[in-house]
């Protein structure tokens, strides 16, 4: 095993990539093969199922619509003004022997305009009736009819019979019952709801054929209706409808079941109606799935052998195409190793291999510009500590000035010049700090601290400072002279701007390895277009320009060339409710006394 990963280890980029490429496809075509086809069997019949259940689904909203614009018919001719004065004045069992024709003709019309019309008859409470193509068998009334009895028990709904068999009505046509739904409908008094009588209509099955005429399930499926007696009220003619099983399609108001008929599996999906009770069933032979499989599996033999072809040749292309920039910038880099820094790679494209030369020509060029600065920091360095130590001398000189002021004062009993003065000459020695760079987190306190004492001299009714910083990082180092720049500038634009007085808040906080300083005011705070132009400054996007001050970004820059772009400052402020600044200075606890 240990020879096979060592050769493995030892062959070209070239060769590895075409390996795995090939690989891949091997598999994909395995997968494909073995597993490929039972996914998609089983996603092609679910397919199947809901795109047949959308149809039946869809043959449901043709019929309810239909069975709907009937019983707005019903309505019509219950609610007509004839209608109502018919109801309420005949008194005789029998046919209406008076003027009727104004029924008549309004029956006549519906049944013109719908032409699965074949019969409407109109009966009141005494048994007497109008109708268009039917009569009365028998003398016996009809208000002791079946249908009659059903339609007052449920007044307000209409009720499909299917089947009607054994009425005492014949119709001038000749139908068979079996050919025929009824729609009966009870009509009510608007203001007593009480029983008036029923309104009958026959209905021809061709509606209900002229619909599934032009319906396909698969190749040779089909669809047949059961009412709420799951008797067929409309099959096509074959002899699948009679053996398949019903009593599982009551499982729940919409499913689907596989069953075997005459050697021959069938997918059977079925759906109630809402409206009327009735079940939707379609029919579809299993054949018609497994068939598209078949067909699906050929397919994808054929696809994936010119897949592995056209893969042979276009792994060997394309590889070639990317490992020649690669050896090409293997050779630059040969080059460079031996000191030539002028190579520079030249892309071709802007793609992986592209970025990779860019960013190694821009190395170069960071090497150089490195090897410059380095040069120019050194120069700089030996004329800041030249400025360092002549600054040094004149607030050497300041402080000794302050201290006999300060002496002076307490001969004459001047406290507050004394404070003011104490407070100064602190300000000038933590800020000297013997000439070193950082100080203890307590000595940086006692500066701001000291400068504030000033402040407070000036802004006594304007102005309230308050110090929240725990005693147990006084111990850690900072660079000196961040806080109080900050504060100057939270009294400048924060608290003078605003009315009435005002509170600053100093906080710090240890996080990991990070101390987090906040420098909060509530005074006037800062217009969103101007804060988001600050932050950009401070995380180096953008220029200073000369309208800002140099305070804020003094302490920013000093913090993140001693540390990085990681550390420094940022502001957080809203209009009207103050700012606070926030200062993320590293976790110092020990320094050298370097200066």
């Amino acid at each position: 095993m240990s020879i096979l990963i060592r050769y493995w280890q030892d062959r070209s980029i070239r060769f590895k990539l075409n390996s795995i490429f090939l690989l891949i496809i091997l598999i994909s075509i395995l997968a494909l093969s073995l597993w490929g086809s039972r996914a998609y069997s089983t996603f092609s019949e679910n397919q199947a199922d809901a795109n047949t259940l959308q149809m039946i689904h869809q043959v449901e909203s043709n019929v309810d619509l239909y069975i709907r614009h009937l019983e707005d018919v019903l309505s019509y001719i219950s609610e007509d003004a004839s209608s109502s004065q018919f109801l309420r004045m005949a008194t005789v069992s029998g046919p209406l022997t008076g003027d009727n024709s104004q029924i008549t003709k309004m029956m006549t019309m519906y049944a013109m305009r719908n032409k699965e019309v074949t019969g409407i008859m109109l009966v009141n409470q005494k048994g007497s009736y109008v109708s268009y193509e039917m009569d009365r068998i028998t003398q016996d009334s009809l208000t002791e009819e079946d249908w009659y009895q059903d339609a007052i028990k449920a007044p307000g709904e209409t009720l499909i019979i299917s089947n009607p068999i054994g009425r005492n009505v014949a119709t001038s046509q000749n139908y068979s019952s079996y050919d025929v739904l009824s729609l009966v409908h009870a009509v009510q008094d608007p203001q007593s709801h009480e029983i008036l009588g029923v309104v009958l209509m026959d209905l021809r099955m061709d509606m209900l054929k002229s619909i599934f005429e032009n319906l396909k399930l698969g190749k040779s499926g089909f669809m047949y209706i059961l009412d709420y007696q799951d008797q067929i009220l409309y099959a096509p003619t074959n002899n699948i409808v009679y053996r398949i099983q019903s009593d599982m399609l009551h499982n729940g108001q919409q499913g689907s079941f596989t069953q075997t008929i005459k050697d021959q599996r069938y997918r059977i999906l079925y759906n109630d109606s809402n409206t009327n009770n009735w079940k939707f069933i379609g029919v579809i032979p299993n054949d018609d799935y497994e068939k598209v499989v078949k067909d699906i599996q050929l397919y994808t033999l054929i696809v994936t052998i010119i897949t592995l072809a056209l893969a042979v040749f276009l792994s060997t292309y394309f590889t070639g195409t990317l490992i020649r920039p690669i050896r090409k910038l293997m050779s630059l880099m040969t080059n460079v190793k031996n000191g030539e820094l002028k190579q520079r790679f030249v892309p071709k494209s802007k793609d992986e291999i592209g970025q990779l030369g860019n960013s190694f020509n821009h190395m170069l060029e960071e090497i150089n510009n490195l090897i410059n600065l380095v040069y120019v920091e050194q120069k700089k360095k030996r004329e800041a500590e030249l400025q360092v130590l002549q600054a040094q001398i004149k607030p050497h000189f300041l402080y000794n000035t302050l201290d006999t002021i300060q002496w002076m004062a307490q001969e004459y009993e001047a406290d507050d010049i004394i404070e003011i003065i104490g407070a100064l000459t602190n300000l000038f020695r933590i800020g000297l700090n013997k000439g070193y760079e950082w100080i203890p987190i307590r000595d940086e306190v006692k500066h701001a601290e000291s400068y504030m004492i000033i402040q407070m001299s000036r802004y006594m009714d304007k102005l309230d400072i308050q110090f929240d910083i725990s005693e147990e990082l006084y111990r850690y180092f900072v660079l000196k002279l961040i806080l109080q720049p900050l504060i100057e500038n939270a009294i400048y634009h924060g608290i003078k701007a605003r009315t009435g007085k005002g509170t600053i808040t100093i906080t710090a906080e240890r996080h990991m390895d990070m101390i987090y300083f906040r420098i909060k005011d509530d005074g006037a705070g800062i217009p969103p277009e101007k804060l988001e132009d600050l932050n950009q400054i401070l995380r180096g996007e953008k220029q200073r320009s000369d309208q800002y001050g140099i305070g804020l970004f003094n302490v920013n820059e000093r913090i993140q060339l001693t540390y990085g772009m990681a550390y420094g400052l940022q502001i957080f402020s809203e209009l009207g409710k103050g700012t606070t600044i926030e200062v993320r200075h590293p976790l110092i606890q020990v320094v050298k006394k370097t200066g």
